[in-house]
């Protein structure tokens, strides 16, 4: 029987390390400690929903407390922007005189009273093909049929794609889709929470199935009552809202100014080129092609946008390079200046800059700040002041005023979706204790395999404020309907009032493989020993603290020399040199379930705290994988316990993390052996001082560098001692046997 993880490694060293959460004064540190890189706290993102676990529910909840604060109605200017002074704007009105027969009497003809959902979709269709019709794009409806590539299974009212998109079986896929739309019965949902979620939901799921997209446009419908929309990595902003039948003009060119705009007024990514061979793109005159699958994306709306393509040269099949795409605060260095940095300073054991940029689309640098040109924005609307509130001890995925309810996925999907409508227009609330409060928005966080290399994102990108405002927006705030949250002061587009980034792309090398392919124990010993190797040359010759590691930020080195690291650190977004200040960004991101404790804390980040990081994906990797082999599959594929259980590492309450890994942690058999590394490496980061376990940050970086890099070598060592053995002892069997 394997047994429990913490009889090995101590119940006390997890018991205190979480009661450190809960304390006032830290346990006293070395007297010679190093000085703290300051972060910002956390606040989480819908991409932390992924997979199976993506339901409704989980999904929505997440959306709105990713927006919370990022959505900004009547936007001055948003009409003149998008549709006014184009190339096709003739077009556009030449359509709407066309259609002027069908418009009789001051409404459209034909319209249905009430607008339910069945007769405006027939009068929709109707409509299209008689003014609309020969465009390359066109409108489909799906209100009753799930697309394609769809994780949390979407349907869509509305929606623009290739005229001839739609599939054999008649079905459409989220990455054909161009523009959304939503349409609701009632007027008076035009500002509700409710309308807003499901349009963003969408928004989501085309940038999950387009993680190339730089925008989504949208638009609403309620009753006769339409608003415009455009989700970008800040967030959404929308347009006055207007009436179909008051304004006929302004309907038709919209409609028709959507079906025939270019790729780039649509949000795509032009940077990227096509030919017969396949995408690339052009950096430093040198050419190259894309694989068609990124090999890591982010799900989310507010984020960097993370997407990371392995690519080659022209006649090459050595796929030698990552190409990544990514939206930074205008705030932060740039990830590629620090590798430039990184690699002039001769640091090792990390991913090796090619080139990086800053995107054009048309002849611009694209830029929230430049795609919000031209307009005028007040200030974000805010949940109403209603407020709801959650159980002390409750994990923010109960948050029943958000619309979660456990055991609701045992019901029908219809059933499912009037339930949740009913519960973000206001439902249930419960009590909250003040506790709780930094807790839930720092704490829930999903997590699901995925395929990284160098500089792809970490699987869960979390947005961040600070930890008042969390605090005081969870305590006076609900989801019933979006409201101002003060007088609207009108102002030019200022890129403050929503967080600028910028679009950019990196080119790095190796590729490699992700640090749960591996192929032996040994090769995962060595390439976590060697990313820690790779930490240290950065922090010692580059000045540089990488700030986010994780076991997606590790990669195995495919093939490497023989004197060349077996394990190289990736993803630089959120590194930061030692002697700059803190950058000012409003959002950061990270792994919860491998920050240090003193980092979810909200104290300052030292190369202390990265190297305890180090130790809890170790950890991490010793219970997730290395199960039993079904059919001879590789490691990376075998036989998992219920993922359920690891859960517990990076969601609910901080009691209810330390809770899980005090009862539920422990290795699997192919680790077994390696609880002597664990109990090493616990001792090299928590040295026992003066009765006291210290969590302080020694000056002389030997001490910790050298601690866990020596052990990792002793567990290489004893691992070609079992290895030698269990050779000899099959080399003596078949002596026997032959015998």
């Amino acid at each position: 029987m394997v047994q429990p993880f913490l009889s090995h490694l101590g119940y006390y060293i997890w018991h205190a390390v979480f009661e450190l959460v809960a304390r006032t004064n830290p346990i006293t540190p070395p007297t010679a400690f190093e000085n703290a890189v300051f972060d910002t706290p956390l606040r989480s993102s819908s991409a932390s929903q992924r997979g199976i676990e993506q339901t409704h529910d989980e999904v929505d909840q997440r959306i709105l407390e990713e927006l919370t604060g990022r959505v900004y109605y009547d936007v001055g200017g948003f009409y003149e922007r998008y549709f006014e002074r184009k190339s096709w704007t003739k077009n556009a009105r030449d359509i709407y005189e066309g259609s002027r027969a069908q418009y009789i009497e001051g409404r459209w003809s034909g319209w249905p009273e009430p607008s339910i959902q069945g007769p405006f979709f027939e009068w929709f269709m109707k409509f299209q093909h008689t003014v609309l019709s020969g465009l390359r794009r066109r409108y489909y409806t799906s209100a009753n049929k799930v697309l394609r590539g769809s994780e949390a299974d979407r349907k869509l009212d509305i929606f623009l794609t290739f005229a001839d998109a739609a599939l054999p079986d008649g079905e459409h896929d989220w990455s054909n889709v161009f523009v959304i739309g939503e349409h609701k019965q009632n007027p008076d949902e035009d500002r509700s929470a409710k309308t807003l979620v499901q349009l963003a939901g969408y928004a989501r799921e085309v940038f999950g199935s387009q993680p190339e997209r730089r925008f989504v446009p949208g638009f609403t419908i309620c009753g006769s009552v339409m608003r415009l929309w455009v989700f970008d990595r800040s967030g959404p902003y929308n347009s006055e809202k207007f009436d179909i039948h008051k304004e006929p003009e302004r309907f038709v060119k919209v409609l028709a100014g959507y079906a025939v705009m270019s790729d780039a007024e649509l949000g795509l990514n032009t940077f990227i080129k096509r030919d017969g061979n396949g995408k690339y793109i052009v950096t430093r005159d040198v050419r190259i092609f894309l694989e068609d699958k990124p090999i890591a994306s982010t799900k989310a709306i507010v984020c960097r946008g993370t997407t990371c393509y392995r690519g080659r040269r022209p006649g090459s099949t050595d796929w030698e390079y990552v190409v990544k795409f990514a939206w930074p605060s205008d705030k932060r260095q740039r990830e590629g200046e620090l590798l430039k940095l990184a690699k002039e300073k001769g640091v090792t054991g990390i991913a090796v800059w090619f080139n990086h940029e800053q995107i054009t689309i048309v002849g611009d640098l694209d830029t929230i700040s430049h795609l919000r040109r031209a307009m005028k924005f007040g200030s974000p609307r805010r949940p109403s002041k209603k407020a709801f509130w959650v159980e002390s001890g409750s994990s923010v995925a109960h948050l029943i005023g958000l619309g979660i309810v456990a055991g609701s996925a045992t019901t029908s999907s219809s059933g499912q979706k009037r339930k949740r409508d009913e519960r973000l227009d206001g439902g249930s609330r419960l009590k909250r204790s003040k506790s709780d409060d930094t807790h839930a928005s720092a704490t829930n966080v999903r997590k699901e395999d995925q395929l990284v290399a160098i500089g792809a994102p970490s699987i869960q990108e979390t947005v961040v404020d600070s930890l008042a405002d969390c605090r005081n927006e969870w305590q006076r705030n609900t989801v019933d309907s979006i409201q101002e949250a003060g007088a609207d002061s009108l102002t030019d587009c200022d890129s403050e009032t929503y967080g600028n980034r910028v679009h950019y792309c990196l080119v790095t090398s190796p590729a490699g493989r992700p640090l749960h392919d591996y192929q032996s124990v040994r090769e995962l010993l060595e390439a976590l020993r060697d990313a820690i190797r790779g930490h240290r040359s950065l922090l010692e010759d580059g000045k540089i603290l990488h700030r986010d590691i994780s076991e997606n930020n590790i990669i195995i080195t495919e093939l490497p020399a023989e004197e060349a690291p077996k394990g190289r650190l990736i993803d630089f977004d959120l590194a930061k040199e030692l002697d700059t200040m803190p950058s000012g960004a409003r959002h950061r991101t990270g792994t919860m379930q491998f920050m240090a404790i003193e980092v979810l804390e909200g104290k300052g980040h030292t190369y202390r705290h990265d190297l305890e990081s180090f130790f809890f994906v170790f950890v991490w990797m010793c219970i997730r994988y290395g199960y039993e082999s079904t059919g001879g599959q590789n490691p990376s594929k075998q036989t998992r316990p219920n993922t359920n259980i690891l859960r517990g590492w990076y969601s609910g309450t901080y009691t209810e993390i330390a809770t899980t890994k005090q009862g539920h942690v422990e290795f699997s058999p192919k680790f077994e052996n390696l609880k002597p590394l664990a109990r090493e490496l616990r001792s090299a980061l928590f040295p026992i001082r003066d009765g006291d376990i210290s969590t302080g940050t020694f000056l002389d970086h030997d001490i910790m560098y050298d601690g866990m890099i020596k052990a990792f070598n002793r567990a290489i060592e004893s691992l070609e001692g079992e290895q030698a053995n269990a050779q000899l002892r099959k080399d003596r069997e078949s002596q026997a046997s032959d015998r």
